[in-house]
Parts: C-alpha cells; structure tokens; sequence
C-alpha cells in the first residue's frame, strides 16, 4: 500500500457528519419531531452552500489533537478545506467533487488522488435513517448560540444501553450542523468539532473547487482498498483466506460490508460492522505481525483464551491479537469489554 501522510480529513469531515445531542429539553418535544430534525440537519448541505473556520479535537485517554481548517462547501458536492494547524498539517489542502478526493502536499510536492467512497467526509455519508431510529431515541434540545447563529441541540441516545452517543447543534434556520461531540460507551468525550465562525449562502467560485495537479507537484495514487460487498458468499469466494466472523455482535450492530485485499504478500479481510451510527471494523490477516502502537502504549486485553493488546488511538480503541494462523485487528468506537466478547465470539 502506498505511504501517505495521515490527514484528518476523516476525522475533521466525519466529525461535521454524524452529529450528536445535548441537554434534555425541559418542555417535552414530540419525538418525530426530532427525527424529521434530524434529517434535515444530515441532509442540509445538500442545498446550503458555506464558508467558515472550524476546530476539531480528537480525545485519547490522555492527550488531545486539535486541527483547525478553512472549509468551503459549495452545494451539493463540492469541497475545499485549507489547513491552519497543527503546524505539520499547514498548508494542506483537500478538495473533492463526492467522485474523487485530492489531498494536496505541498512539503511533499505530491497530490493524493482517493476514491469519494473510500473517503467521504461523514457530512455527505448517506445514514440508514431506519437503523437509527431502530436504535437511538432522537431527543431536542434547548435554543443556544454556536458561531453567532441560533442553535438547537440533539441528541442520540442508545435505546439498549442508555449512553448519550452523539450530539450536536444545528442552525435554525438552515438546519446546517455547527457543532459537534462524540462519546465514548463509558461516556468520555471521544471528539468534538465546532465552527469559530461561519458565512452561509453567498456565492463561491468553481475555481476554488478545481481539482488539477499544480506544476511541480506529482499526482499518486491514495490508499489502495477492496472493493466491498455486503454479500458473505460473495467475500468467502473471492478473498484467498479462510475468515471468521464473530458470532455474537454488541446491541443493534449487524453486518455493513467486507472487502479482500492483498499487498506484499499479506492478505487481509475487512468486515465492517454498524448500528446506523457506530462503527467499527474488524481485519484478518495472514503472514502479517501484529500491528506497532506507536503513538501509544498498549496494555493487556484478554480475548477468550487469549491475551491481546489495546491502546486509544485518534479517539477510537484498537485492539489485536493473534491464533496459529491469523491476527486480528480490531479499530472503532468500542469499550474494552465490547471488544473482548466480540474476540471471544470469533471462532
């Protein structure tokens, strides 16, 4: 797979996407109306075009990275972001059309090209609205003020465990989301994003938006990844690896997608697994060792009868372990004891 710089496009965009709740309302709101808020507010920049400066900050355990971006979006699906911080990110650039992704590098003099479905800024992700609903109660919040603007909060809490998930506040008016807070199932804060400042409406040059490889710099390809199916047979037939699948899932969680790739002599499977709203992936491989935490050090995790290891990275749990012919990754919003069963249940 090709090295590239991390970006936090995923992060910064996927925290604007899947926003999440606040206080309860002290006057009772009828619940559809919630929910028809919530759709209005993951659909709005469908049709509300802006500019503005946001700052996103991604939680582990014990520290915190903070990005702040220029992001200008020209509905319905154009994209420009600008890096302002970290000083490593400065300049930085990622533009996308919701067909193809261009990460530009100006340090490195090099142009990431991506497909729009392997990064897709949650934003602009289409959610199973049933699923959600299946799952989550969908709560109003009272008016405040995010950016200037006038705001109402909502909020996402999980109909089997109780656990706020997510919140967020979005404008009244435009029902554009402005703020955003993740939550970890223990209920630490995982993530949050809000705009400093924002101008919706107006007009936005297309040349903002143009993706072309500036002079001096090199077009490459992004990150290479399977072609997925949400059909097992389908991934059983075309992967080169005997995979397990875990057979028991956390509360609401199914079946998403899988994908088989193989690169310098690893092969690798990736079954995604969801509620409507979490996430998390899980990824066989063979001939491969286990993963290095090099951002973090990792503890001890048991997995059944065996003995893993774990750390928080980028807001999200990651853990791995290994049997006498696989290793095991797990990467998602997940607590350690989700993580264990989950293990134990792959047999």
């Amino acid at each position: 797979m090709p090295s590239r710089p991390k970006s936090h496009f995923s992060a910064l965009l996927g925290a604007l996407g899947l926003f999440a709740l606040l206080l309860l309302c002290v006057t009772p709101v009828r619940s559809d109306d919630a929910r028809a808020l919530f759709r209005a507010a993951l659909e709005a920049d469908d049709s509300v075009s802006y500019s503005g400066t946001i700052t996103s900050v991604i939680y582990d355990r014990d520290s915190a990275d903070a990005t702040v971006a220029r992001i200008d979006h020209k509905a319905p699906n154009s994209w420009r972001l600008w890096y302002v911080a970290p000083a490593g990110a400065y300049g930085r650039m990622i533009v996308s059309n919701e067909s193809l992704t261009y990460q530009y590098e100006p340090k490195q003099s090099r142009v990431y090209k991506n497909d729009w479905s392997a990064t897709a800024p949650g934003v602009a992700l289409s959610l199973d609205y049933g699923r959600v609903e299946e799952n989550y109660t969908v709560e109003l919040g009272p008016k405040t003020s995010v950016a200037g603007l006038t705001a109402r909060s909502l909020s996402l809490v999980s109909k089997h465990t109780g656990s706020l998930i997510q919140r967020f506040w979005f404008d009244v008016r435009s029902k554009l989301i402005l703020r955003r807070e993740s939550y970890h199932p223990d209920g630490s804060i995982a993530s949050k994003s809000s705009f400093d400042n924002i101008r919706i409406g107006g007009t936005l040059p297309a040349e903002l938006f143009k993706m072309s490889v500036p002079r001096g710099m090199t077009l490459v390809a992004g990150a290479e990844y399977g072609k997925p199916t949400s059909n097992v047979a389908d991934l059983h037939a075309s992967s080169k690896l005997e995979f397990a699948a875990p057979a028991t899932l956390p509360y609401g969680f199914r079946l998403e997608n899988g994908s088989f790739t193989s690169h310098d002599g690893v092969d690798t499977v990736q079954l995604v697994y969801g509620d409507g709203l979490r996430t998390f992936s899980l990824f066989e491989y063979t001939n491969a060792s286990m993963p290095r935490f090099s951002r973090a050090k990792p503890k001890p995790l048991r997995i059944g009868e065996l003995t893993g290891e774990y750390a928080d990275v980028d807001g999200e749990t990651l853990a791995s372990w290994n049997t006498s012919h696989l290793v095991f990754t797990i990467v998602g919003d997940l607590g350690t004891k989700e993580i264990s069963n989950i293990g134990a249940a792959i047999k």
